[in-house]
Parts: structure tokens; sequence; C-alpha cells
């Protein structure tokens, strides 16, 4: 009974400890602003301050992402921990297919970052 009970804790430890493992591009988390979210689009506003970063979170919808306010921003994969850096263009528009990834992205810049993403349901 003993190593029974000992094994649960040990598996609930480690289920934590890979959930903790996620990387997260910024412990400053900022959330989004849903605009619209019908049964076609759901249209999510982003404002990052400097060093604020999003949830963790997966794209399962293809979507429009249309910079605001450009900035640099650091991009990880939450599973892998990769992380990419990115200078955002103002006024830039790009589509994005959905790709199941599981990612953060903060505002690495000096400046606001400010985006609006379009997700085609």
């Amino acid at each position: 009974m003993k190593r029974f009970i000992a094994g649960v804790v040990v598996g609930i430890l480690g289920s934590a400890l890979v959930l903790a493992a996620q990387h997260r591009a910024s412990e400053k988390i900022a959330q989004p602003e849903v605009l619209v979210d019908n049964a076609k689009v759901k249209i999510t506003r982003w404002v990052l301050k400097p060093g604020e970063g999003t949830p963790v979170h997966t794209h399962s919808l293809d979507h429009v992402s249309v910079v605001i306010h450009g900035s640099t921003t650091r991009d990880v994969d939450a599973n892998s921990g990769v992380a990419k850096e990115n200078v955002q263009k103002t006024g830039t528009a790009t589509y994005v297919p959905a790709h199941g990834q599981t990612h953060s992205f903060a505002n690495a810049g000096k400046t606001a970052f400010e985006s609006i993403a379009i997700e085609l349901k």
C-alpha cells in the first residue's frame, strides 16, 4: 500500500513538473480582448507592454494577424522552449494556417505592441 501511495504521489508530482515546464515567453501575462466571437469568426485584440506576454495557447484555426503597432516580439514554443525573435512592423498583415503549435509570445521591444488576430471558423 505504501508503494502504491508513493507511486501516486510521484505520478502527480511528475505531471505537475511537466505542466510547469511548458515554456512561456514572459512571466507577465496580458489577457487578450475578444472583440467578436460568432459562428464565422473570432477577432481578438492583443496589447502588450514591453516585457508582457500572452498566455500559452494553441492555434487550431486559420487566422489573419494584423500588426496595429509594431515592436520586437519573442515567440516561444511551449513544448521545446525554442525561442525566436521577430521584428513586427506596423501595418503588416499575415495569413497563418492552423498549425496546432502550442506557444506564447512576448513583447521584447521598448514600445507597446498591438495586433488583431482574425480567426476563421
